[in-house]
């Protein structure tokens, strides 16, 4: 890298033979009034001080030489020489001789007086904006003004710097002073060499103010001083923004990495890994976009949904995991429909996938099971199923089978306890997933929707109102406040209207009436309140057993053909609630909330678990370690800042705490159990598997 003073005209403007590219990826030109008058400002002042103005750097790196004309990309400073450009311009058309005329032109073109080269439309101008501003700059230095798109920058600046020229010239000054003025604007010069990194630089000194999110920062690396980089911005990201929408675009980033890395790229450490993973995997930018683009097109029908290229049930199914918020499922389903796209699965194996997923999440959803797991779970949910390749002959057998396997809090709720629990459980809380189930219900799976829910509301039958009218109280009965406090918010109590503000507390009678005189679509919901004459507990508990049944056949879960099994002979998995259990043991793996992580001993595992817990986070451990934390009684701390307190050289990953990590079995797991209860997580979130060992430990 070169940094050296120099100035806007001089270096960069003025030079024959250069063109600017202003990259493709970076935003429209945009200057304000206020930032236009103010330059010009100075400029102004410049010439009548005679002296020198300071306005920023420029960064800028070589692309290449065509017929003699070398080409650089502007990296940063791209506003601000475009700005000079239209005042150029502008000066041109106001000078008031043939000289300043020409001097300006000579400023403005890359100029072949001999004709040696071969000057083109496109090599003609000294600078080439983003595409939309290229056309509009174009047509106003072609003097094409009838046809210049008058709502953009280019031209409401090129009028503005025209009249500011025009008031200058009436106090007597010309615009061959004016251009005097231009040549003391001086910059830092910074050219980018072969190997510096031009994103990493831009980042650095970056002076719009506005932060970068993860998908400029990634656009830009891939883009930034590719030679190619009009062809691979319109090739691959802009058919990516097409796919997906900016606001979405970070997420689908984040997803990708967790889909490359081991562990997960939290947002703040996200740009470092993509480009870890760039570097190690040997991509070079088209490659990786040629990737991104792919998996893009994937993670718009998981957002999206898509008619053209998948049927209407795959769609509603998605559509199901959407609303329900269900979004750290794409981490396996990134590889479900990959084997779709190779064509290894079909579209009814596929439509089974999901189908089980989605009784799966909900099967979650109503039973209350912590959703703290599933990111882990969906993210080596596909390797720990598939890391035989055999597996994917029987391809959702395996998926169901393996889940039905699982002894964690990621188990399978069967058909009894998912009844139980939509007829006891609090739905209403639960908003977008009542609303959800009770569409269904009216809907009866039918592929296309009978009802449209968005402008449905959740009625209560009885009223929640804490003030009970009295014709209520006497339906319920004796225990009408016990029985209204538990049973309210159930499914049998609830349903879609679009009249909730009509129907509100009124007694039951008037409701069915009004009911009745309303031209409603929903009729399957309201089929067993408008058969009882009066509502009470058995009334709720009886529509909600009915209710449930048809939620059941709606989102069964369909039993593997072949049964795989998944146990490795002679591994059992523990939890560390009975550290004992460890005794004489050797693990393979260990679960942490949901994710799998392989490792071969208990010390080994004790580090990894330490690592991981630091990487969510590291504020826990940091406070540990400054205590000389001991989680067991002995001579040593488990982590300190100080080697000589611990009895291992050892260091959780690239951080500055030692670990202890010299234990018996049954020590190092009471360890890893009391660690979970400092980080909050619960016992049943960490499983680890092992086998019987006939090696005696060194109890220490």
């Amino acid at each position: 890298m070169e940094i050296e003073p120099g100035r806007i005209i001089n270096d960069f403007i003025e030079p024959n033979k250069k063109q600017y590219t202003i990259p493709v990826y970076q935003r429209n030109y945009e200057w304000s009034n206020e930032q236009c008058v103010k330059l010009f400002q100075d400029i102004v002042q410049a010439y009548k001080s005679d002296k020198t103005h300071f306005c920023g750097s420029v960064v800028y790196a070589y692309l290449k030489e065509e017929h003699n004309i070398s080409y650089y990309v502007l990296i940063d400073g791209q506003q601000r020489i475009t700005t000079v450009y239209l005042l150029l311009k502008a000066m041109r058309d106001l000078a008031e001789s043939a000289g300043t005329k020409e001097l300006i032109d000579e400023a403005l073109y890359n100029v072949d007086k001999f004709d040696t080269y071969d000057v083109t439309q496109q090599s003609k101008l000294k600078l080439k904006p983003v595409e939309s501003d290229n056309s509009q700059l174009y047509l106003l230095m072609e003097e094409k003004y009838e046809k210049v798109d008058k709502s953009t920058g280019i031209w409401k600046n090129y009028e503005l710097f025209s009249k500011l020229i025009k008031e200058e010239q009436l106090k007597g000054l010309t615009v061959k002073e004016i251009y005097k003025g231009l040549e003391k604007l001086l910059c830092a010069k910074i050219k980018l060499g072969i190997d510096d990194n031009a994103q990493e630089i831009f980042e650095r000194i970056n002076s719009t103010g506005v932060p970068l999110n993860l998908s400029d920062k990634i656009r830009n690396f891939v883009l930034m001083t590719d030679v190619n980089q009009d062809k691979l911005y319109k090739d691959y990201w802009l058919e990516i923004e097409n796919l997906i929408d900016k606001k979405q675009m970070p997420s689908f980033f984040q997803d990708y990495l967790n889909l490359k890395i081991d562990g997960f790229a939290k947002e703040t450490t996200a740009y470092d890994i993509f480009k870890k993973v760039y570097r190690e995997n040997n991509y070079t930018n088209e490659t990786m976009l040629q990737e991104l683009f792919h998996y893009a097109k994937i993670y718009h029908v998981f957002l999206y949904g898509d008619k053209q290229r998948y049927n209407d049930f795959t769609n509603i199914t998605l559509d199901g995991l959407r609303k329900l918020k269900q979004t750290t499922v794409f981490l396996f389903l990134f590889n479900v429909f990959d084997d779709y796209e190779k064509k290894i699965i079909s579209e009814i194996e596929l439509d089974k996938v999901l189908a089980f997923l989605l009784s799966y999440s909900i099967r979650r959803l109503i039973c209350d099971v912590a959703s703290n797991s599933l990111r882990g779970l969906y993210k080596t949910l596909y390797s720990r199923i598939f890391s035989k390749q055999s597996n994917k002959e029987h391809y959702y057998d395996s998926i169901v089978s393996f889940m039905l396997q699982l002894s964690t809090n990621d188990s399978v709720r069967n058909d009894t306890m998912f009844k139980q629990a939509l007829i006891d459980n609090n739905l209403y809380r639960k908003n977008a997933l009542c609303k959800y189930l009770l569409a269904s219900i009216e809907n009866q799976g039918k592929e296309a929707l009978e009802i449209e829910t968005n402008n449905l509301t959740i009625e209560h039958i009885l009223p929640q109102n804490k003030n009970l009218s009295v014709e209520w109280q006497e339906m319920l009965g004796e225990n009408w406040e016990f029985d209204k406090e538990k049973y309210q918010h159930t499914l049998g109590n609830l349903t879609l209207t679009g009249y909730n503000s009509e129907l509100g507390d009124r007694p039951f009678s008037e409701k069915l009436e009004l009911l009745d005189s309303k031209n409603t679509k929903v009729v399957t919901l309201y089929k067993d309140v408008k058969e009882c004459k009066e509502w009470n507990v058995d009334a709720i508990v009886n529509r909600a057993n009915i209710l449930s049944d048809i939620i059941l056949n709606l989102f069964p879960i369909e039993q593997p053909k072949v049964k795989i099994s998944f146990s490795s002979p002679g591994y059992q998995e523990f939890t560390c609630e009975n550290p004992d259990n460890a005794e004489y043991k050797k693990p393979n793996y260990y679960l942490l909330q949901g994710e799998k992580i392989n490792c071969n001993s208990f010390a080994s595992m004790l580090i990894s678990l330490s690592k991981r817990l630091y990487d969510q986070d590291s504020s826990i451990l940091e406070k540990l370690a400054k205590e000389n934390i001991h989680l067991i009684e002995g001579k040593y701390a488990t982590f300190s800042y100080d080697r000589n307190q611990v009895n291992e050289d050892t260091q959780i990953g690239d951080t500055e705490i030692y670990i202890s990590h010299n234990y018996n079995s049954p020590k190092l797991v009471k360890i890893i159990s009391q660690l979970l209860d400092y980080y909050e997580i619960e016992q049943s979130d960490f499983v680890y598997s092992a086998c019987s060992t006939d090696m005696k430990e060194n109890k220490a």
